[in-house]
């Protein structure tokens, strides 16, 4: 559907990935999410939600289907080309994925970006630094020090550091996965309007909780993913925790087109 890739910040077609057991963890998936809409995936934890976001991430390899992002096949990208490309990517453990403990608050904002911040492979020390407190600031990190190492911060303030590389740059798609997980009340809310900020300026957001409530709250669709497969996609207005339980558990099944 070439107009579909006009319009759609990432279109999936027929997508499938391996698991670890030589099992299709992702059992070919399509969908396509718009310029300023946010698509929430709701399902039991365990039914390839985490192998499809690593997927679309560049961190596991696609096994075969398309990915696209503003049109451009990123099939086989890799992660810094995906980036360059416009995705970017909350990783569902920030201890594994999103952070390095022992880097500095100003050296984790620059992770994986550090060719942003570099000139002939030298990095420049004065535009981390001039980084640091421009996103400090932005998204109100504390203790606002940019040379404490990232171990020293609490878990919200952590994930507010991998928010904020992964928002504070210029992107396409958010691949945002259990994005307030094991962070606090005020956090949550921070980064819910985080998000809501981002699909107001037009960027599209794929987002994976294990809360439904987050789901609904948050979501333009709802799609539910069961045994590696999207088994509903709904209106979020039409969907509630009733309704998409049956779908979660395979209780009620209908495989979307």
């Amino acid at each position: 559907h070439p107009s579909d890739d006009m319009t759609s910040a990432i279109r999936v077609n027929d997508l499938v990935v391996m698991g670890s057991r030589h099992t299709r963890a992702v059992d070919g998936i399509t969908f396509s999410i718009r310029p300023g809409e946010i698509l929430g995936i709701a399902g039991v934890e365990g039914n390839g939600q985490t192998e499809l976001i690593e997927a679309l991430a560049g961190l596991r390899p696609i096994e075969s289907g398309l990915m696209r992002v503003n049109g451009h096949d990123v099939t086989a990208a890799n992660v810094s080309a995906r980036r360059d490309a416009g995705v970017s990517h909350i990783p569902e453990d920030r201890h594994q994925r999103g952070l390095i403990l022992d880097y500095s608050v100003a050296d984790n904002l620059v992770l994986g970006l550090q060719n942003e911040f570099a000139k002939r492979g030298i990095l420049n020390d004065d535009r981390i630094a001039e980084n640091a407190a421009a996103k400090i600031k932005t998204f109100d990190i504390r203790p606002p020090s940019p040379d404490l190492p990232a171990r020293n911060l609490s878990g919200g303030n952590q994930q507010k550091i991998v928010i904020a590389r992964e928002m504070g740059r210029r992107f396409t798609i958010l691949l945002a996965s259990q994005p307030t997980r094991g962070v606090d009340v005020g956090a949550i809310e921070f980064i819910h309007a985080q998000l809501r900020a981002a699909r107001a300026d037009g960027k599209a957001i794929l987002l994976v909780s294990a809360e439904l409530k987050e789901v609904l709250a948050l979501s333009d669709r709802v799609a539910v993913m069961y045994r590696g497969k999207l088994t509903k996609v709904i209106p979020a207005g039409e969907a509630s925790e009733e309704s998409l339980g049956e779908y979660m558990t395979g209780s009620k099944t209908e495989t979307a087109a």
